[in-house]
């Protein structure tokens, strides 16, 4: 397993660590345990990912006594919404999340916006994780501290643009 540390504006506060190796969803337990996050954690997921990993993931956190609860939403671009966002938050109200909280994003570049969004805005920002799951999320939405949802006027997009098109 490697390890990299990005250091974002010479802060290391807003610097963060990337784990990379073999298998490395197995010891992603004994990584957050080692850093003494919360231990209590919400994995957002979507249904296809939560079909693929998402019962593997709940097992290998609890087997260190991390407490996990898995938040699913419906696949797919179109849910990278306020809309869905807004579900998620009222769900984690519900489940009694707080500031001492962390959340999981597992999955690819949908489910990292999306769950990087909600981290930031739920409680004035928890701390969260992302567990890419894409190849396109490993070398993109996961790295770099962005977040996104989509408006109904436009898609996330690259790029400098007049008007706001990310929230």
């Amino acid at each position: 397993m490697n390890r990299l540390q990005v250091n974002l504006n010479r802060v290391s506060s807003s610097s963060y660590e990337v784990f990379i190796g073999h298998q490395i969803m197995d010891r992603m337990a004994l990584l957050l345990s080692r850093k003494g996050w919360p231990r209590r954690y919400f994995a957002i997921t979507d249904s296809n990912v939560s079909a693929l990993h998402g019962e593997r993931v709940l097992a290998i956190l609890g087997s260190l006594g991390l407490q996990v609860e898995k938040l699913e939403f419906e696949g797919g671009e179109a849910r990278k919404s306020i809309h869905t966002c807004t579900v998620l938050a009222e769900r984690l109200m519900e489940q009694g999340a707080d500031r001492t909280s962390a959340l999981i994003a597992l999955g690819g570049g949908v489910v990292g916006d999306l769950t990087a969004f909600l981290a930031s805005i739920y409680m004035r920002g928890i701390p969260h994780v992302q567990v890419p799951t894409t190849i396109l999320a490993q070398v993109d939405s996961s790295i770099g501290g962005k977040t996104a949802v989509d408006l109904p006027a436009a898609k996330t997009s690259w790029g400098p643009s007049p008007s706001p098109r990310r929230c």
